[in-house]
């Protein structure tokens, strides 16, 4: 189990992983902590549980990463 709340260096792992998986320039990705294999792009639904939201720029592209405790 990972330990709560991620690293800066785990969010930015997170955000690395989404720009290389996805070729769009605007990415929104959540993963959910006891869960973090998982990465749901474009999430519209949200668990009542605490979250880390972090946005990163590269020169085009921005990826804005939602990090839940729980699901």
């Amino acid at each position: 189990m990972n330990n709560w709340p991620p690293t800066d260096e785990q969010i930015r792992d997170i955000a690395c992983q989404a720009l290389n998986k996805s070729t769009k320039k605007e990415i929104n990705v959540l993963v959910y902590w006891d869960n973090p294999g998982i990465m749901i792009y474009d999430p519209f639904h949200f668990a009542q549980t605490d979250y880390i939201r972090k946005k990163f720029k590269t020169e085009d592209r921005t990826v804005e990463v939602n990090i839940g405790r729980q699901d």
